[in-house]
């Protein structure tokens, strides 16, 4: 009997362990298994896209048409004005708006390019009245970005100095930290494809803030391929550039001489302009353009007028140094002749006309346009 009890006690035990162990193990069903979150949908976040740059353009020429034509291609809000508002049209249908004051242009625009005609232009444009490009930049809001002038025009270091002096103080005027932007002197070489395609070189004379502030894909760097900081004034860009002109001047005038000479000894004047171009002396300008002279189609791609200014500027340069530069001068004075004939506004490749008649007694040609 005392063995039949323990096996009894045994086996409650048993049976009371294992109820207790079903409590804590038997699942509670009425409690749904928790499943894991489902994914949210990605829903794209919106961009916050920044306002594209403002940039002015005043001079609306050969030239300036197509560098502002680069601008509105890169993306830039362009604001361009021309003193003929035909020349605006162009413009405005690739996507510029039209301001009708160099004014309007410098109070809305933080980067503004000029490309005049002539030193004359250059000053009118940015000093002189009410609209002025300096009125703009003075009546520009304390809170306003920085403002850069850029100078695209050729003139002598005398006008670059002054717009320059003018842009700085309307800057004090207007509360703006004149070391921050500023005027920059960027005359340009190359003709109007170059503009077109975006492979001028630009000589510039300035502060080196300026020159970066200038120096952006809406900027310089949409308009050339090549640029350098000649110095920290802005005739240091104007005394460079007229080097240049110098020597263009002098060779297409020489290569006109050259093929008057030609013609007139009887000779092939295309053998000879192919001997020239296989030859040490031999360059793509001279090639072109005795080409031009060749079959007397003088569309233009530079001016005679403006090439005839830039050899009176240097001449003057001169003058002021001392140094003699009698090769211009002769130079000059055919440029001076094809513009009595009335090719002012032909290319300049057209002085090879002033070896071919004389000049009528009244029929000097001068252009009044400013740009």
């Amino acid at each position: 009997p005392h063995s039949a009890w323990r096996r009894g006690r045994e086996v409650e035990r048993y049976l009371t362990r294992l109820h207790i162990a079903a409590r804590f193990t038997t699942p509670r069903v009425l409690q749904s298994p928790r499943r894991p979150p489902e994914p949210r949908p990605l829903v794209p976040r919106a961009r916050k896209m920044s306002a594209p740059p403002k940039v002015g353009f005043l001079g609306l020429g050969i030239m300036g048409a197509q560098m502002a034509a680069r601008l509105v291609r890169s993306g830039a809000q362009v604001t361009v004005w021309n003193r003929s508002l035909a020349k605006t049209e162009p413009l405005k249908a690739l996507g510029a708006l039209v301001a009708f004051t160099p004014r309007e242009v410098t109070t809305s625009c933080d980067l503004v390019f000029a490309m005049l005609a002539d030193p004359q232009a250059a000053m009118k444009v940015a000093t002189e009245g009410p609209d002025a490009a300096v009125a703009g930049i003075a009546a520009r809001p304390p809170t306003a970005a920085p403002i850069t002038y850029v100078d695209c025009s050729t003139v002598d270091a005398a006008t670059g100095e002054f717009v320059g002096n003018a842009v700085r103080a309307a800057m004090v005027a207007g509360a703006a930290d004149p070391d921050k932007g500023g005027f920059l002197a960027a005359p340009v070489s190359g003709g109007w494809r170059d503009c077109r395609d975006g492979t001028l070189l630009f000589l510039c004379g300035g502060s080196r803030a300026a020159y970066d502030a200038a120096c952006v894909p809406h900027g310089l760097d949409a308009m050339g391929h090549k640029r350098w900081l000649l110095g920290p004034n802005p005739g240091d860009a104007a005394r460079a550039k007229l080097m240049l002109q110098v020597m263009m001047g002098n060779m297409v005038g020489s290569l006109a001489e050259m093929m008057a000479l030609s013609k007139a000894s009887g000779l092939d004047e295309r053998a000879v302009l192919d001997v020239l171009s296989n030859s040490a002396m031999g360059n793509p300008l001279c090639t072109a353009k005795g080409k031009l002279m060749m079959e007397m189609k003088y569309e233009p791609n530079f001016q005679v007028y403006l090439q005839q200014k830039d050899l009176r500027l240097a001449l003057q340069l001169a003058d002021d140094l001392g140094v003699p530069a009698p090769i211009s001068a002769a130079a000059n004075a055919q440029y001076v002749r094809a513009r009595q004939m009335g090719l002012a506004n032909a290319d300049f490749a057209a002085v090879r006309m002033a070896y071919e008649a004389e000049v009528p007694p009244d029929k000097e040609s001068e252009t009044g346009e400013l740009n």
